[in-house]
């Protein structure tokens, strides 16, 4: 779809992990991190290849070893979604935000109050609230990709419902667009 659409193709599944306030105050908004055990795409990464290293991964999740490829996600729009069963039918949620910077020492403080070893993203989403997020938190996994603008985002965002919709998926989309207004 990403592909029809010329939008990046990349996309990951990450682990919705927790959020915060931004310690340094860079940003007044809530903060999600996005972790994923393994690896993200190089090009989701601030600086792509050059921008990513690797490290042993934990024995208490991978007790055979393996290594990761980690880096920090680059700012831009994106669209999320999680994908669950409910009462027998499958569902999803659908959502729009962005990722961002922060600075440094606000990125290592939460690698080490997560998995250190594993790649990162700064996320805001778009009218979802933390305690809304958390309600519906049927998956503990969210896919993400990146659209080249908000426009270009949302159109996305309603090409995956309206596909996911005629496959027999029970869609919800959550939260609004990053001006404001209601999806």
């Amino acid at each position: 779809m990403h592909k029809a659409l010329n939008q990046p193709v990349a996309n990951t599944l990450h682990d919705l992990r927790w959020g915060d306030f931004d310690k340094t105050g860079s940003t007044k908004d809530y903060v999600w991190v996005f972790l994923i055990s393994g690896a993200a795409p190089a090009d989701h990464h601030e600086g792509g290849w050059a921008g990513s290293d690797s490290h042993r991964q934990p024995g208490m999740y991978f007790r055979l070893g393996g290594g990761t490829l980690r880096g920090i996600a680059k700012p831009g729009e994106i669209i999320w979604s999680r994908v669950f069963v409910e009462n027998g039918k499958l569902k999803m949620d659908l959502g729009r935000g962005k990722a961002i910077s922060l600075p440094a020492e606000e990125t290592e403080r939460r690698w080490k109050e997560t998995t250190y070893q594993w790649p990162i993203m700064h996320a805001v989403t778009y009218g979802v609230s933390r305690d809304q997020m958390m309600a519906r938190h049927k998956s503990n996994h969210i896919q993400l990709a990146y659209a080249n603008s908000a426009k270009e985002a949302d159109l996305a965002l309603y090409t995956k419902a309206a596909l996911a919709a005629e496959l027999g998926i029970e869609v919800k989309l959550c939260g609004t667009k990053a001006n404001g207004s209601a999806f």
